[in-house]
């Protein structure tokens, strides 16, 4: 402790106002992301239904011992009879909010599982960007994550949103340490992404496609206990691996469709935004009393909402710059990564029969942090010309030239 103290009295000794600096926004991010665990639960009429309903109606019945079930009724119209059926999402969000349903009361403890995931994802964010380029880096990931609209949203939701980007977030810390064990760490949490949403499978690919040779053997032995769990459990109950509980529910209605890419599927007034004033920034989405009313297609909407196009994930353009950042890095495994989960995400969405930015929560969390890391190069640089100084990197090499001047 001595010794800790001493460094901490040198440092600021040395430099205060980068002490200072440090110091005061950690209290912040402490702060910010402490709050998202106190945040209210919106109550059961404005959770999403049936997603949020379904989450913990899921998850209170397999804590209690009631299998994977839920007695939750989609609408009168579904042709289902049965009083207990077999949800429609995947079990991955509900195995992690269960054992939060065997403490306190319901529904109260199972919001509060939602929220600690959510803080999870700012933990998260905050970590990758660190291994990026350290402290300055986490705390400002952090911050921007922290405060975003998405994260301040899902703290009053029960979703499976905030999950699925965490497990993808995670996966870029666990490429920067590059061990075997890592390795096959990134298998088991991108496979588990595949079993808290189908779509999340791009985890796998990308995550596949970015190491090489043994460890690639390693993330596929990771990820083969998550997936091959959510096949059989699919061939199981649905009668075949790729049958899902949408099929169950929906029947014949196509999920995806090439056409839904260019023409959004949905009827003006069909959607109630969950994001609409993030989205009024640049015009993305209009909306009205009853909903929206002027949507993108989906192949331009999402796209748009990567490269920053909104609010909902932190500043305006904020993302814009993280992928310039993973743009210049990507001979790095995880630069790779993260421009490849992008890209598939987009693409796997864009035909989906619904549209709304949460889906592209995975990739925009990693630009976070990718934008964090370049904005911490950037700022003193930037700084120093106002001021009209050398940046600190640079001042070796200032003081050089200037001792050769004189010497001339």
């Amino acid at each position: 402790m001595g010794q800790l103290w001493n460094k901490l009295s040198n440092a600021f000794v040395d430099d205060p106002l980068r002490i200072l600096l440090t110091s005061g926004l950690a209290a912040v991010v402490i702060v910010t992301t402490s709050l998202l665990l106190f945040n209210h639960p919106y109550p059961l009429a404005r959770q999403p239904f049936p997603d949020a309903h379904e989450y913990l109606n899921t998850a209170y019945r397999l804590a209690h011992g009631h299998g994977y079930t839920t007695t939750v009724r989609d609408n009168p119209r579904s042709g289902i009879t049965q009083v207990v059926n077999p949800p429609r999402f995947p079990p991955g969000t509900s195995l992690v909010l269960a054992p939060f349903a065997l403490l306190g009361h319901y529904p109260g403890n199972v919001e509060f599982g939602s929220r600690v995931l959510v803080v999870g994802l700012v933990l998260a964010t905050g970590w990758a960007a660190y291994t990026l380029a350290g402290w300055y880096a986490a705390l400002v990931a952090s911050l921007v994550a922290s405060t975003s609209e998405f994260v301040l949203v899902n703290s009053h939701l029960v979703m499976s949103d905030a999950l699925g980007a965490l497990l993808a977030v995670l996966c870029l810390p666990l490429l920067r340490i590059n061990k075997i064990w890592a390795m096959y760490l990134v298998g088991f949490i991108a496979g588990y992404g595949f079993v808290v949403r189908e779509a999340g499978l791009v985890i796998v690919v990308c995550a596949l496609i970015v190491v090489s040779r043994w460890d690639r053997l390693r993330v596929i032995a990771g990820a083969f206990l998550p997936v091959v769990g959510l096949l059989l459990y699919n061939w199981s109950t649905f009668g075949r691996p790729w049958k899902t509980g949408y099929d169950y529910w929906l029947g014949h209605f196509h999920e995806y469709a090439l056409r839904y890419a260019f023409k959004h599927p949905w009827k003006p007034g069909g959607e109630i935004g969950l994001f609409a004033s993030p989205l009024h920034i640049f015009n993305l989405v209009a909306y009205g009393p009853k909903g929206a009313y002027a949507i993108l297609p989906s192949a331009i909407f999402y796209p748009l909402i990567l490269l920053g196009f909104s609010a909902v994930f932190g500043p305006p353009l904020f993302s814009l710059l993280g992928l310039i950042a993973a743009v210049k890095r990507w001979r790095w495994p995880e630069a790779r990564f993260t421009l490849l989960l992008t890209v598939l995400t987009a693409l796997v969405y864009m035909p989906n029969f619904t549209q709304d930015p949460r889906f592209m929560a995975g990739p925009c969390f990693l630009l976070i942090a990718w934008a964090s890391a370049a904005l911490v190069h950037i700022a003193p640089r930037a700084f120093s010309t106002l001021l009209g100084i050398a940046p600190p990197g640079d001042r070796p090499q200032a003081a050089a030239a200037s001792e050769e001047a004189d010497r001339q």
